[in-house]
């Protein structure tokens, strides 16, 4: 980040004014750096440093920020089967190329959307359904073959008695819309077919326990997972989640990610049906006070200086020292950093009256 700030705008001094994940987890926001422990988790994290809060471009603050949501989906999931109401999840795609922008894909990706809401006969489905809401959650991959290929997965709240017969009439007013948007030639029989077949795919009576909740590719998602927690999904032979271009590396995976960035700016990973929440009994928290987010149970273990935790970055043990305390506590944090070469500062002298 900090070289693509140097390239594109040199005027810039500080790559954090531009991308705010370039100072995540690392920058002080207090005088001291505070290393905590919750003994219920066996687990070590620090406080007073800078978070980012964004879901598209930072991979930790994505981690905290969609287990939250993951546990709301799940309460959602609930209070619906508490109120007679069946949860089911409507995934919807469409057509793409390696040629596309990703942009481009998004733009008339919500154009679509828009059309496909607009309207008596969206009106007139919903009621056939008893529909009492929805929770949209907007996911992107990449293929090497097919390029981008955003797709939302929804949590449709609807009567407990809908079947798989709702498909055929989402796939008919999904194809009018993807058609006016741009996204599927009408002239093109065989992609129109493959459309039909592949664009809309309904789950019934999804329920949070369905599925096992690890997230990796070998196992499938809960239903709450897969809304909530789009960015853990690991890559699959027809593409990967932009996160993993910062572990693989290949040629091309940078320029992709940044490509990413740009045209995820501005947009919602997670859009609950107005009201919703409140109906639920869910308070609507920001995702950056959920990254920022800490907890009271957790133990002091102790408060790192200034010069003690630039130490730490600069040998680039951050997660070594968690892994520290988890272990020995305070005391050991203190051993390991002297071992790795830390010595106090002395303190400064002042000229004798």
């Amino acid at each position: 980040m900090g070289r693509r700030v140097n390239v594109f705008k040199p005027e810039e001094q500080f790559p954090g004014n531009v991308y705010r994940t370039f100072d995540c987890r690392h920058v002080r926001t207090a005088h001291f750096v505070g290393l905590h422990y919750r003994p219920e988790y066996f687990q070590a994290h620090y406080r007073g440093i800078a978070t980012c809060g964004s879901v598209w471009a930072c991979p930790v603050c994505a981690s905290v920020i969609q287990e939250r949501r993951r546990l709301e989906l799940e309460h959602l999931v609930q209070w619906a089967d508490d109120n007679g109401l069946q949860a089911i999840m409507v995934t919807f795609t469409f057509p793409h190329t390696g040629f596309d922008t990703l942009t481009e894909l998004l733009d008339r990706q919500a154009d679509a959307f828009l059309r496909f809401r607009r309207g008596s006969p969206f009106t007139r489905l919903k009621q056939s359904l008893g529909f009492e809401g929805l929770v949209r959650s907007l996911e992107v991959t990449h293929g090497l073959r097919n390029g981008w290929h955003p797709h939302t997965h929804e949590l449709w709240l609807v009567d407990a008695s809908v079947g798989q017969a709702c498909r055929a009439r989402l796939v008919e007013l999904w194809e009018r819309a993807c058609i006016a948007a741009g996204l599927l030639d009408p002239a093109d029989q065989a992609k129109v077919e493959a459309f039909r077949l592949h664009s809309v795919d309904v789950r019934l009576n999804a329920s949070s326990g369905d599925y096992l909740a690890k997230q990796d590719s070998s196992r499938k998602w809960g239903i709450t997972h897969e809304v909530a927690k789009a960015t853990s999904k690991a890559g699959k032979a027809k593409g990967c989640h932009p996160h993993e271009f910062l572990v693989r590396k290949a040629p091309g995976d940078e320029a992709r990610y940044f490509e990413y960035l740009e045209a995820m700016k501005g947009r919602r990973q997670l859009f609950w049906s107005p009201g919703l929440k409140g109906r639920c009994g869910l308070d609507d928290v920001d995702d950056q006070v959920i990254a920022e987010e800490a907890s009271d149970e957790a133990d002091l273990l102790g408060n790192l200086v200034q010069d003690e935790w630039d130490f730490i970055r600069s040998k680039r043990v951050v997660a070594q020292v968690l892994d520290a305390a988890e272990v020995g506590g305070w005391e050991l944090v203190m051993r390991y950093l002297k071992r790795l070469g830390y010595r106090d500062r002395p303190p400064p002298e002042f000229p004798l009256p």
